[in-house]
């Protein structure tokens, strides 16, 4: 699937940042999990939104960190049991992504700035996401690819307005493929 989703540019602020980081978490992560038939993303959803004093104190972010850390191991221990019971498919060049290239730069990138920080949390978001797309890609989720491309690229269009709105100096491109 080719896409010219936009690409935005954000100040590095704690606002801007958080916002990011809060979707990733709250957002993107709980849907491909849910998508790929994973267990526990409710728990993502409970947990208290990321704000700016979050990013400037990442140890206020130690509870975002346990539940993704939690959440990855039973992910592990979730596909290790599903090996046992059926072989798994291949993950070909022809598979559909079920995440947009877009989306997952722009968590790659937000994973390495919070990191810098001092907090692991968007790191493990990164690879829960990467993990649960990976299910999705190779046929074994709950649902298509495409719906979860369909679904992801939406709800990434969503973030990219509401920085837009939020952030004044915000930047948006669309680059041409």
């Amino acid at each position: 699937m080719q896409t010219n989703s936009p690409v935005v540019t954000v100040p590095a602020t704690a606002h801007a940042t958080a916002v990011l980081t809060d979707w990733v978490i709250r957002e993107l992560t709980p849907l491909v999990l849910v998508h790929a038939g994973l267990p526990d993303p409710q728990r993502l959803l409970r947990l208290p939104q990321v704000t700016a004093t979050y990013i400037c104190r990442p140890r206020k972010l130690r509870r975002h960190v346990r539940a993704l850390e939690q959440i990855l191991g039973q992910v592990h221990r979730h596909l290790a049991a599903g090996i046992q019971h059926r072989p798994p498919r291949r993950v070909t060049v022809t598979s559909a992504p079920a995440v947009p290239s877009e989306v997952l730069d722009a968590v790659g990138h937000l994973a390495a700035a919070v990191a810098e920080l001092g907090s692991p949390v968007a790191v493990l978001a990164n690879r829960t996401v990467l993990t649960a797309a990976g299910v999705i890609s190779a046929g074994t989720g709950v649902v298509e690819p495409s719906e979860t491309w369909s679904a992801a690229a939406q709800a990434y269009c969503l973030l990219v307005a509401r920085i837009w709105q939020d952030e004044p100096t915000a930047q948006l491109r669309v680059e041409p493929r």
